[in-house]
């Protein structure tokens, strides 16, 4: 499999984002993300339609924790405004949709250009360019899937920001 490829390196200062979202903890050997984002996407999607609410950005996968042994992901959509008559996803059962936010702060975000297959392998160069801008990565990495190209993509032209809170954004 080819190496990533990665562009637009940069430390940015984000405001928090609310969300709506489904939180899914699986054994690693259980995960088949592509399977989740098929099972629950659209029904955050249908809630985020019968409520009326306004989507802020692309749909974005967040990962608490990610193996060895388990992985608990958060996958959902960012909202213009955090809805008032939604529950928060901590007190919801798991795959429920409820409130989330993504976090604000000094937040690392990279460019990667490519098969959804090759993230996995992005997040080593990534780690260590945000150590060379003197920084030590915090917890909860996402990526939002900003470029896909039609019902078939050609995987080499999907495009996925990949952001990972700094430390000192906790």
């Amino acid at each position: 499999m080819p190496e990533p490829r990665l562009t637009d390196h940069q430390l940015i200062e984000l405001s928090p984002r609310p969300t709506l979202a489904v939180r899914i903890r699986k054994p690693m050997s259980e995960i088949d993300m592509s399977g989740l984002f098929d099972s629950h996407l659209p029904k955050v999607y249908d809630e985020i339609s019968s409520r009326g609410y306004e989507i802020a950005g692309p749909a974005y996968a967040r990962y608490h924790e990610f193996g060895p042994e388990r992985a608990d992901i958060e996958i959902g959509v960012p909202l213009t405004e955090a809805p008032s008559s939604s529950s928060p996803l901590d007190q919801v059962p798991l795959e429920q949709i409820g409130l989330s936010e993504l976090p604000g702060g000094m937040i690392a975000k990279v460019v990667h250009h490519g098969p959804y297959q090759t993230l996995g392998d992005a997040y080593g160069p990534f780690h260590d360019w945000i150590h060379s801008q003197g920084h030590d990565e915090g917890l909860g990495p996402w990526e939002s899937y900003i470029r896909e190209t039609g019902t078939d993509p050609d995987p080499n032209e999907l495009e996925t920001e990949i952001y990972w809170p700094t430390a000192s954004s906790e």
